[in-house]
This record gives structure tokens, sequence and C-alpha cells, in this order.
């Protein structure tokens, strides 16, 4: 009788455990942009690695300026992902090590036809971007530079012939012309920069970095990031044909 009874206690103590752990995640809140297509990956990629430490994540979206006036500000507890260095204009994020994704810069135009060799060959051209977007604000500092607050917003900025070219992630550029059903927008050949995104937590949380690192260091060695990221694009291209 004994034996049952522990068996069973047994049982009712696993279960209680895992529900416990279950229901008893902590939740992280995490800005991002709008529109931006890439959010996807590295939001499932965070997803994993929160999850065996213990969170869980949502997700806030806003424009581009503002998801990171919300992370640096504490509004929120981080930034889901962006390029390489930012804390030095944000102080008040710290910047998980370990890369989370890629994006890489393409120029999209309407009527021009040219190869692009750098962020140098743009210099000619009235060029539009969307604002708190850094990769593109830095790459095209001293150049005609028109800012919109968004990625469709900047795509009507080119179908009116308000600007020659709109600089935007490969991906999100592909993506969003596919959903606005926009057949006369092109990327030009050649990509402008290859960039590692990073996520960024803000310095209230700095207590769960290196648990984070850990697990995301984890995740790129045994190719759990890569499987992630490919699988998710599969899926995002496959939703919009």
């Amino acid at each position: 009788m004994s034996k049952y009874i522990n068996i069973s206690f047994l049982i009712a103590f696993v279960f209680l455990s895992t529900f416990k752990n279950v229901f008893s995640q902590q939740k992280i809140v995490l800005s991002t942009v709008a529109e931006a297509t890439d959010w996807h990956v590295g939001a499932a990629v965070l997803a994993e690695a929160y999850n065996r430490i213990g969170y869980e994540i949502e997700l806030i979206h806003y424009e581009g300026t503002e998801a990171l006036i919300a992370s640096n500000s504490g509004i929120v507890d981080g930034e889901l992902q962006r390029i390489d260095g930012i804390s030095r204009t944000f102080p008040n994020l710290l910047q998980v090590q370990i890369p989370i994704n890629y994006i890489q810069g393409y120029a999209f135009t309407k009527n021009l036809q040219f190869e692009i060799d750098g962020w140098f060959s743009l210099k000619p051209y009235k060029i539009g971007i969307v604002k708190g977007i850094i990769f593109a604000e830095l790459g095209t500092q001293g150049m005609n530079v028109v800012k919109a607050d968004n990625y469709n917003d900047l795509i009507n900025l080119l179908l009116n012939d308000e600007i020659d070219l709109a600089v935007m992630p490969l991906i999100n550029g592909k993506v969003l012309l596919k959903k606005m059903s926009v057949e006369n927008i092109k990327p030009l050949p050649g990509v402008l920069e290859t960039m590692f995104l990073y996520h960024y937590l803000h310095l209230k949380n700095e207590h769960i970095v290196k648990a984070l690192e850990k697990e995301l260091k984890s995740m790129l060695l045994d190719g759990t990031t890569r499987i992630i990221k490919s699988e998710n694009n599969k899926n995002i291209i496959k939703d919009i044909k």
C-alpha cells in the first residue's frame, strides 16, 4: 500500500513542479520596429533563449525612433534587435554580445538602373530612409536624405517619385512590396552592407544578461539559431505567396 502512496506522491510532485515552472515564468517586454519583417527571426530566437532561463517575451511594435526611446527610457525591458554599438548613443541599453540575426541593406528603386558599389554610390541621388533605423542613418550621413516614419510611407515616397532610392533590409522590402502589390519597385544589384543584429536590455535587467548570453552562444554553436532563421524566413515568404 505504501508503495502506491509513494508513487502517487511522486507523480503529484512532478506534476505540481511542472505546473509551477510553466506558470511562474517571468515576462520580458521588448520594443521592436513596426513593419520590419526581420523581427520575426529575432523574436523566435529570443523566445527560445528566454524560455531556457525561465522567461517569456512580449513584443510592442513602435515606429523606428519611438522603439529606441521606449527601450532606453525603461518603458519596456529592452530592444528586440539592433545593429552593433547603439549603446554609445543610448547609454541605458546593454548589448547582449551574441548576435541573434543579420540583415542586408539594399537600395530599392523605381526608375534607376546601376550596380551598388557601397554607400558612396548613392550620393548623387535623393535617398529615403526610415527614422530611427540606425544603419541607414549612418550609411547615408552627409547625403540628400528624406526620412519617413515607417516603411509603408517610405515605399509611397518612392511610388510618388519624391525620392530616387529607398534604403531597406532586403527581406523587409521584398515582403512589404509583395503585401502592397507593388511590382515596379526592385532592389538594385549589390549589397550596401551586411550587419549582425544584437539584443539590447535596459540597465534594470542587467542581472539576466550573462545567463541569456550563455544560452544564445549555445544556440549559435549548435546550429539552433541558423535553423530558426531559415524556418522563419521560409514561413514569411510562404505566407505572402
